[in-house]
C-alpha cells in the first residue's frame, strides 16, 4: 500500500498543506495530472514564480501522494473539506498520504518520534533525525551523499512541524488520532479490499503510536457510534459495514 523506497521526493515539498488545499479546491473528477497542471497554470491559483515549480508541486507532490494509487482520493478529500472537517483533523489525512509515499518520513515517525514519546521525552533532538538518516545509508537502504542526508533530515523535520507533531524547537506536541481519521482509514481500506483483520493490523496505526490493543479499543469504541458494527473474540475481529461507498460514508460521518 505504501512506497517502501527511500527517495529524495520530499525535496519537492514537505507538508504542502496550503498548496494541497488550493489544488483540491479546483480539482475535478476525471482530471489527470497534465490536465490539472494546465488548469492551474491558466488560473494561477498557486502563484508559483516559475512553471517548473508548479509542475514539481503537482506531479512530484500532489499526484504522487493523492492521485497515483487511487484517482478518487482527491475527490474524497475535497468532499471532506467542503463538508467542514476542521483543518487540524483534515491535516491528519494529508499526513498519512505523505507518509505512505515517503518512506523516509513514515519511518522517521515510527522509528524516531514514537520512541521519543515512549521514553517520555519532551524534545526530539535534531541529531536524532540526522542519525536516523545516516543509518539508512550505513545499512545500504539509501545511497545519499552527506549533503543529501543533511537536506533529507531537514525535510523530515519540516514535515513533522507542518503536521504539528513537533514545534520548531523540537518540542513534541500532543498528537492523538481523531475519530474521523480512524473511520476514514478503515473505510478506505475496506473498499480497497482489505479484510477486517488486515485493517486491524494496518501499518498506518503506527503513525499515531497506537499499539495493537489500543487500535482494537478505538475500533470497538467507535462501533458504538454507528458507523459499523464490530465484534471481537480473542484475536479475531469482524466488522459489519454500514456504508456502500466512500462518498456515502463521508456524507454520513461529517
Amino acid at each position: 500500500m505504501r512506497n517502501l523506497k527511500y527517495t529524495t521526493q520530499l525535496t519537492h515539498g514537505t507538508g504542502m498543506i496550503n498548496e494541497t488545499l488550493s489544488l483540491l479546491s479546483v480539482y475535478q473528477k476525471g482530471m489527470d495530472k497534465d490536465a490539472l497542471i494546465k488548469y492551474v497554470k491558466d488560473i494561477n491559483c498557486l502563484s508559483c514564480k516559475t512553471e517548473s515549480r508548479l509542475v514539481h508541486i503537482i506531479y512530484d507532490v500532489f499526484y504522487q501522494r493523492f492521485m497515483k494509487v487511487n484517482p478518487d482520493v482527491p475527490i474524497w478529500l475535497k468532499q471532506i473539506r467542503e463538508r467542514g472537517l476542521s483543518l487540524k483533523h483534515f491535516t491528519q489525512l494529508l499526513m498519512i498520504y505523505c507518509a505512505r509515499e515517503n518512506a523516509v518520513f513514515f519511518d522517521a515517525v515510527t522509528n524516531v518520534l514514537n520512541p521519543c514519546k515512549n521514553d517520555g521525552l519532551c524534545i526530539m533532538k535534531k541529531e536524532s533525525v540526522s542519525k536516523y538518516i545516516s543509518g539508512l545509508v550505513e545499512e545500504g537502504k539509501a545511497k545519499w551523499s552527506e549533503s543529501v542526508q543533511k537536506r533529507n533530515a531537514s525535510y523530515v523535520r519540516s514535515c513533522l512541524i507542518d503536521y504539528e507533531m513537533i514545534d520548531r524547537e523540537g518540542k513534541i506536541l500532543p498528537y492523538e488520532v481523531n475519530d474521523f481519521t480512524i473511520l476514514y482509514l478503515m473505510y478506505e481500506q475496506h473498499f480497497a479490499g482489505l479484510s477486517d483483520m488486515a485493517i486491524w493490523d494496518m501499518e498506518e496505526w503506527n503513525l499515531f503510536n497506537l499499539s495493537h490493543h489500543q487500535v482494537l479499543e478505538r475500533i470497538m469504541n467507535l462501533s458504538l457510534k454507528g458507523a459499523y458494527i464490530a465484534q471481537t473474540s480473542g484475536e479475531l475481529l469482524t466488522i459489519s459495514w454500514n456504508y456502500k461507498s466512500m462518498e456515502e460514508f463521508i456524507n454520513a460521518a461529517i
